[in-house]
């Protein structure tokens, strides 16, 4: 194994558990009382005294084996009674020192009904533990301390994490010869993974292989933390209950600092089935987290001094404190990597106007900033890639996702596929992503990518839920290596890469900030410099309708700059009480604003003006204020007026032609019967005399329609060109109140420089005549449809609507004189006359529609040169 630090070789080893083997433990192991567990093991005895550290208040069920009197004796009992002189004497001398609360104090070894015994107190709440550890050798102090000063020198030659893994390994099998030492890590999931292994071949070797984090609960790490050191000399133990005085129940004891607690009979299984008799874990804890266990197992029951114990745990915090050092080089190299990235890129972001365009132009760099493979900067809509990234379309759809999630200001994963669908498509350059949104306005991200690193994975035994039998609950049964392919995931993105995005962030929204205050001290400026160069009056308002701010023409008219908008005699008395109600209205449901008014001018004319208020808002989308204007429509109000006229004139023209026609041939029936009548009538008599009379007054009214008839084509106008959206534009304002009552939408397609010719006035009436139909069979709230557009050498102009549309007996009757689908609200001549005036331009007027897909009538001209 090459001597890479640990933090690569665990990049390497290391990738979390699948989403479908992390199965927590069953709830009542988790539960189970690990700290109070009411026993302790057999190789030694414990006493509990009381507050006066006088009296044995309770006592180990065994501990009547070790000192040979009855428990009975022994419970109630002064301590000077029962404990050694040697003993008493030291813990005398420990009760007069000062002691650290909640620490485990050696009080020394000594020989005690001929057995030799480690001895160690401390303090639960304000009573006593005394443990009393039978060993089977005394451990010289200088020896402790020679390995100890030794280690402490090898130290210093340890470059990195793990070349001091392997050591402390080996120098706990040194010490405490066990058959197998391992040294295993922790990952964030809380997997653990063998670093280093010492094995003298008579149990199997771990080395590398991983350990699911449902095997330690969570309870048990916690302890871990807590009591650094721990150990089993023999699984196959009896436990020895704890009795107290008078009944005390001792289920309460909290043995969390004993070294004789009775162990989980779950552990112990555990054990028995890897095939170990005794154990001892050594804690690693760096900055308060578990970060590893160093374990020591053996085929057979051992026992491990205490002192040697104590210098494993000793050498053990040491190596846990050079661990620390060296990731905390690691850490500051890192980060100065980082700020100098950042450093670099920010000070050119911050000297462009455009920051965006700066970090478009440092693409390349932005990967550096979490040491990602590839990056991508996304602002509404458009994408800059860099670096091994999905295509542009993944990366957008991708943002589409992000979009969903509102509340996103950064989000991390090494396992895309877990939070995206579709992320499969892209694991082989993405499936790890760091994102983080770069403005809540404009929808921009910068996104990091990571490629899939495929793993094959060494379990200890299959990674799967522990099951409850019969007859209690055990763990796996075997610990043969499995494997695991991990696909679909990245190297994980550590704390710093996630800070550095975090920061990167902070100085791009300051920055964003900055430059948003710029723009909009000059957004207010040109806003102003607009307002005062439109013709029409421009102000703003609050919910009240009182003024915060008004255009140069609104002053030119005299309106004044203070006040609600539509009081202080600016309006006609019935308009402002109107504007009153519907500005309390818009106020409340948060609508626009529009109605039609009478301003007053300051020569006291009034003029007409169509007001419209929208309200603006903050960028927590609360109400900021309202923006109005007021368009002058007293000229508009002329011209639909004038327009009505010419409309019914023509109306009225078209009319009298067609009634002087019909007239005209009855007349002609009746003029050659009346010849014919004249035969027939003897000449004597008044008949022949009323016959001419009559004949005369049918030439004078055949005269009278010749004449109308003639009038009608002599009225014909001359031929003009115009373009396509002014007819439009001329249409929309004939029918604006129309289609406002409505809340119709009109809309133009296409065309609008399309050039027509022909008589624009008559042109001007067909399409007029189609909007007012359109507007009348849409339904309220629906759209209509304008467009032009030259097609084959002639021109074409398409109305439509979204109404309920027509059968095909009524698209066949539509055009004929006097049919109507409105009642008694038409006439039934409008589609007539302009499918007659279209004709005269030698083009045709037909009709699309069908029952609920609306109606479209369309105009085709032919393009004639003026």
């Amino acid at each position: 194994m090459n001597d890479k630090p640990l933090a690569s070789s665990t990049n390497e080893l290391l990738q979390p558990l699948p989403a479908a083997m992390m199965t927590p433990l069953p709830k009542h192991c988790e539960d189970e009382p690990i700290r109070l567990p009411g026993s302790i093991q057999r190789h030694g005895f414990l006493l509990l005294l009381d507050r006066r550290d006088n009296h044995v208040v309770a006592a180990s069920d065994n501990a009547q084996e070790f000192l040979g009197i009855p428990l009975k004796l022994i419970l109630g009992t002064p301590i000077e009674t029962i404990l050694e002189r040697e003993v008493l004497a030291a813990f005398r001398f420990l009760t007069l020192a000062d002691e650290t609360p909640g620490f485990v104090t050696y009080l020394g070894s000594f020989q005690m009904r001929n057995e030799l015994y480690s001895i160690v107190t401390h303090k639960v709440g304000d009573e006593r533990i005394l443990e009393f550890e039978r060993i089977d050798r005394l451990v010289r102090p200088e020896l402790m301390n020679a390995v100890i000063t030794n280690f402490v020198g090898k130290l210093n030659q340890l470059g990195s994490e793990i070349e001091l893994c392997r050591a402390i390994t080996k120098q706990v099998k040194d010490l405490t010869h066990f058959n197998r030492v391992l040294l295993y890590s922790f990952d964030e999931h809380g997997h653990g993974t063998v670093l280093a292994e010492e094995n003298d071949g008579t149990l199997p070797s771990y080395l590398y292989l991983r350990f699911p984090g449902g095997d330690i609960p969570q309870q048990a790490r916690a302890l871990y933390v807590l009591n650094t050191v721990r150990i089993i000399p023999d699984v196959t133990y009896t436990p020895s209950p704890i009795q107290g005085v008078a009944g005390r129940p001792m289920a309460t004891l909290d043995l969390s600092m004993a070294l004789l607690r009775s162990v989980s009979p779950v552990h112990l299984e555990y054990m028995r089935n890897m095939g170990t008799i005794s154990s001892m874990s050594i804690s690693i804890v760096c900055e308060g987290k578990l970060w590893g266990l160093i374990s020591g197992h053996h085929a057979t029951p051992r026992t491990i001094p205490y002192l040697v114990r104590s210098a494993c745990d000793l050498l053990t915090k040491m190596v846990s404190t050079q661990l620390i050092g060296l990731r905390t080089t690691a850490k500051l190299g890192k980060m100065l990597h980082f700020h100098d990235v950042q450093r670099r890129m920010l000070t050119q972001m911050a000297a462009e106007n455009d920051y965006i365009a700066a970090m478009k132009s440092q693409i390349d760099f932005l990967a550096e900033v979490t040491d990602a493979e590839g990056v991508a900067l996304i602002v509404e809509g458009q994408c800059e890639l860099a670096g091994i990234t999905p295509n542009r379309q993944q990366v957008l759809r991708l943002v589409d996702w992000m979009n969903t999630r509102e509340d996103m200001q950064l989000f991390a994963t090494q396992h895309l596929e877990e939070q995206v669908e579709w992320a499969e498509e892209i694991n082989t350059v993405a499936s790890g992503i760091l994102a983080i949104r770069i403005s809540d306005v404009r929808q921009s991200y910068l996104v990091w990518f990571r490629p899939e690193v495929i793993r094959t994975v060494k379990w200890a035994g299959e990674p799967v839920k522990l099951k409850p039998e019969p007859d209690g609950l055990h763990p796996r049964a075997s610990f043969g290596a499995w494997k695991d392919i991990v696909h679909g995931q990245s190297a994980p993105w550590t704390e710093m890469e996630i800070e550095s995005a975090r920061e990167f962030r902070a100085a791009v929204m300051t920055i964003n900030l900055k430059r948003a205050e710029e723009a909009a001290e000059l957004s207010e400026a040109r806003f102003q410099q607009l307002t005062h160069a439109l013709p029409t009056l421009v102000w703003t308002a609050n919910d009240d309708g009182q003024l915060t701010y008004v255009n140069q023409k609104w002053r030119d008219q005299g309106l004044g700059h203070e006040g609600r908008w539509f009081e202080h005699n600016r309006l006609a008395d019935e308009d402002e009480m109107r504007c009153t109600d519907l500005w309390k209205q818009a106020v409340a449901a948060g609508t626009s604003f529009e109605a039609e008014v009478r301003f007053q001018t300051p020569d006291g004319i009034e003029r007409w003006n169509l007001v419209r208020a929208i309200p603006f808002l903050h960028a927590n989308r609360s109400r900021a204020g309202w923006v109005g204007t007021c368009t002058d429509l007293t000229d508009r109000r002329e011209r639909e007026i004038a327009l009505r006229m010419t409309e019914k004139l023509a109306l009225t023209g078209r009319m009298t032609s067609v009634i002087a026609h019909e007239i005209n041939n009855p007349l002609e029936a009746i003029t050659n019967l009346l010849y014919l009548l004249r035969d027939e009538i003897l000449d004597t008599g008044p008949a022949k005399s009323y016959i001419a009379m009559a004949e005369s007054e049918l030439q004078r009214i055949s005269g009278i329609t010749k004449q109308t008839l003639r009038w009608s084509r002599d009225s014909v106008q001359k031929a003009s060109s115009a373009l396509a959206g002014s007819l439009f534009n001329d249409v929309q304002q004939l029918f604006a109140g129309k289609i406002r009552n409505r809340a119709v939408t009109v809309t133009i397609l296409r065309g609008e420089d399309v050039t027509i010719h022909g008589v624009i006035g008559q042109l001007q009436q067909v399409l007029a005549n189609l909007v007012s139909n359109a507007v009348d069979a849409a339904p309220v709230g629906g759209h209509i449809s304008l467009a032009a557009s030259t097609v084959d050498g002639a021109v074409e102009i398409v109305v439509g609507d979204n109404g309920h549309g027509m059968t095909e007996e009524t698209q066949r009757l539509i055009f004929q004189p006097f049919y109507s689908t409105k009642g008694d609200l038409g006439n039934g001549l409008g589609l007539y006359i302009s499918q007659e005036i279209v004709e005269k331009h030698h083009g045709h007027l037909t009709v699309r529609s069908a029952p609920g897909q609306g109606t479209h009538f369309h105009v085709l001209l032919p393009i004639m040169t003026p």
